[in-house]
C-alpha cells in the first residue's frame, strides 16, 4: 500500500484509481488533533468520508455537521468543504473519490508545506480543479 504525507497527515492509497480503470480511489487520512484541510471544493471528485476513529467536524456548503466513528458524510462536485479532528485523539478517514485521480493530486502537493510553498500548491491544485476558498 501506498503512503506519503499531506500537510504533515499520513495518507494511504487504499485502492488506486488505476486499480479501478479511472472509475473511482480510496485513500485513508489520518489527523491529529486539530488537523484537517483547509476549506476547499473539487470541480472534478465527489467524496465520501467515513470516519474510521475518532470525532470530526464536517463544514458542507456553510453547514457544520459533527460525525464519530462509523458515521459518513457525502460531499458533491463543486461544494465547499472541509473537515478537522475535534477529538483529544487521532482520527482517521476513508476517503472515496468518484471518480478516481484524487490521489494523484495529493502525491503532487505532498512534498509542499503551508505557508512556505502556497503558490506552487495553488498552481498544482489549479490544475487538478481543486480551489482553497477563504
Amino acid at each position: 500500500m501506498e503512503s506519503f504525507s499531506v500537510f504533515g497527515e499520513p495518507v494511504e492509497v487504499v485502492v488506486s484509481s488505476e486499480a479501478t480503470g479511472g472509475v473511482s480511489s480510496a485513500i485513508t487520512q489520518t489527523s491529529p488533533p486539530g488537523g484537517g484541510p483547509p476549506l476547499h471544493s473539487h470541480q472534478h471528485e465527489e467524496e465520501t468520508f467515513y470516519v474510521v476513529r475518532g470525532e470530526y467536524e464536517f463544514i458542507l456548503n456553510g453547514e457544520r455537521r459533527q460525525l464519530t466513528a462509523g458515521e459518513g458524510i457525502f460531499a458533491p462536485r463543486g461544494s465547499v468543504h472541509t473537515f478537522k479532528n475535534v477529538g483529544a485523539t487521532e482520527g482517521k478517514l476513508l476517503v472515496v473519490t468518484v471518480p478516481g485521480g484524487f490521489e494523484n493530486y495529493l502525491r503532487a502537493i505532498s512534498p509542499l508545506s503551508i505557508p512556505q510553498d502556497m503558490q506552487q500548491i495553488l498552481q498544482i491544485s489549479e490544475q487538478y480543479g481543486v480551489a482553497f476558498v477563504s
